[in-house]
């Protein structure tokens, strides 16, 4: 092994050189009467779709779109929780060849949706206004644009039935109205497929382009072991790169999903695990904070000798204690590291009675290349931290509509590699360690929110002299969201103030995770601490915020 910091795991078997489209395709014809995809709703009620009515249905969209003037790679926006209807249209635009837009929305006004709607030139929006129109009111705000005129901006297609007065077609009506002669295009595994958007370091959400190849190459088309998984579970927002839906589509498993706002407090991971049970999975893609959630509940949670073949967990840095999961709840935990620009970058498999360090998430993924670099771009030894930077074909292809971007996020290295912003190393046997990021993101029960944007919304707040939004220790979250402020002289500025600003500019019921980014914390401050530069001591701020809320 080498002296210095640099893994690579070599791909098994050659990649799969197709589209999704392929994908969905192939499904429909070798498993057409398998579950696909079950949707299991709060109040108990079961609702399959097979791989051949998926496609069939998708297929009537795909045509809908056609006829509707969609032409190949077009993008087209897709807004919802997650439901069964969500997934029928996200495949029928990728049949029709057009780009899977995917908007979730943290902003009351809606206004974060309009920039990417704009941005990316969508003509046809396909919406979900919730049960009873709860999600209603974010449809209108994007149409309520000042000088909007009349005229409404955007084609919708509403996934299931709505009161609204804005003109819209249903997406039941376009399964049995869409046209029958219209050929589906041929779709390009380096076609544009799928469009996430993340979190970004300069306060505003990124748009990551992904191809069909990063989903059928690589990582997937190679992980045997996940195809050995016949039923899964992930209640993520499809609107995730962690719960997209072309994911199990590749792997071709069953997929078991709620209502994503069903595990966000902690409350029902008793409801969650009987899910589990009834439904026989084999592997759950659990948030950490799930597991935390079963390991507090495990005297409480029945045990009937059910276990989960693997547990498999993402999102934060997670310690020995989560270990606690395998044996009373699975045979296995699988620990992935990945982002939404890589997909998968590493993995650890760990066992009854393995010894696990903070942070380590194993080897590379099949076909990822990892490296360890110092502030001046040079691979470190074995054991020194610095940036992980990597290279594999699961890769992003660019960020939207942001050359300048797109080209600080990679290196001048023929080919490039990826820098992820996160601090690492290497360990003597070839485990990745991830430290932390260089960037100051909250990672919050796998949502990464952004200070900031929080910062930018309080500084609009009459009284407001200084602000800074930091991370506090959340035993079940990883991290919770706190607002320090200093209110100006004269001023008697209520942290109850804030925080009603921050609810009239936040959503979180609305998020697709229902937890967005409405900070949890407010706390005020005379002074903030400083450093010798005249710019405010992040760390000391929270050390001093923590001990203010009693957080170790």
């Amino acid at each position: 092994m080498s002296t210095m910091s640099y893994l690579h795991s070599n791909a098994t078997t050659p990649n799969q050189y197709c589209s999704i489209n392929d994908i969905i395709k192939r499904n429909a014809r070798t498993s057409s009467d398998t579950e696909a995809f079950i949707y299991r709703r709060a109040d108990g009620s079961r609702e399959t779709i097979t791989f051949l009515d998926l496609f069939e249905k998708a297929k009537c969209v795909a045509r809908y779109l056609i006829a509707s003037g969609v032409q190949r790679l077009d993008n087209v926006g897709l807004f919802g929780p997650n439901t069964i209807s969500r997934i029928v249209a996200e495949f029928g635009i990728l049949l029709a060849g057009a780009v899977v837009l995917q908007l979730n929305s943290d902003a009351k006004n809606s206004s974060d949706l309009v920039e990417f709607l704009e941005k990316t030139d969508c003509r046809i929006v396909f919406a979900d206004p919730g049960v009873d129109d709860v999600l209603l009111p974010i449809v209108r705000n994007l149409e309520n644009k000042p000088g909007n005129g009349i005229q409404q901006k955007y084609k919708y297609i509403f996934l299931r039935k709505s009161t609204s007065n804005i003109v819209h077609t249903l997406l039941d009506d376009v399964q049995i109205a869409s046209s029958s002669s219209a050929e589906l295009p041929e779709v390009y595994p380096e076609d544009d497929a799928l469009i996430f958007t993340t979190s970004g370091s300069t306060g505003k959400p990124k748009m990551v382009v992904h191809s069909h190849f990063n989903f059928t190459g690589g990582y997937l088309s190679n992980n045997d072991k996940a195809k050995t998984m016949k039923r899964y579970y992930n209640d993520r927002p499809f609107c995730w790169i962690g719960g997209s839906v072309a994911t199990p589509t590749v792997l071709g498993g069953t997929v078991v999903f709620t209502d994503s706002k069903l595990g966000t407090t902690g409350k029902a991971i008793n409801e969650i695990w009987k899910i589990l049970a009834e439904e026989n999975i084999d592997c759950a893609m659990l948030f950490p904070y799930h597991l935390f959630d079963l390991i507090d509940k495990q005297n409480i949670i029945a045990d009937d000798g059910f276990r989960l073949k693997v547990i498999t967990t993402s999102g934060q840095i997670i310690n020995s204690c989560y270990t606690q999961v395998i044996d009373r709840f699975c045979k296995m935990l699988f620990v992935g590291y990945g982002s939404t620009e890589v997909l998968a970058i590493s993995n650890k498999s760990l066992h009854r009675g393995d010894c696990f360090e903070t942070g380590n998430v194993g080897k590379p993924s099949t076909g990822v290349e990892v490296r360890i670099v110092s502030e001046n771009g040079r691979v470190v030894p074995i054991g020194e931290e610095g940036e992980i930077q990597v290279r594999c074909c699961s890769l992003m292809k660019r960020y939207y509509g942001d050359e300048t971007m797109t080209n600080s996020a990679f290196t001048t290295d023929r080919p490039n590699w990826f820098r992820t912003g996160d601090i690492g190393s290497i360990t003597s046997s070839g485990d990745l360690v991830v430290h932390g990021k260089i960037k100051e993101n909250i990672s919050r029960g796998g949502r990464k929110v952004l200070p900031g944007m929080v910062d930018d919304v309080i500084k609009t707040l009459d009284g407001i002299r200084h602000v800074a939004t930091v991370a506090v220790p959340d035993v079940r979250l990883f991290e919770e969201v706190c607002v320090c402020y200093v209110s100006k002289d004269g001023v008697d500025l209520t942290s109850s103030d804030v925080q009603r600003h921050c609810e009239n500019s936040f959503s979180s019921e609305e998020s697709s995770d229902a937890v967005g980014s409405m900070p949890k914390y407010f706390l005020r401050f005379d002074e903030f601490p400083m450093l010798f530069n005249g710019k405010i001591d992040k760390q000391e701020l929270k050390r001093q915020a923590a001990k203010q809320l009693n957080l170790s």
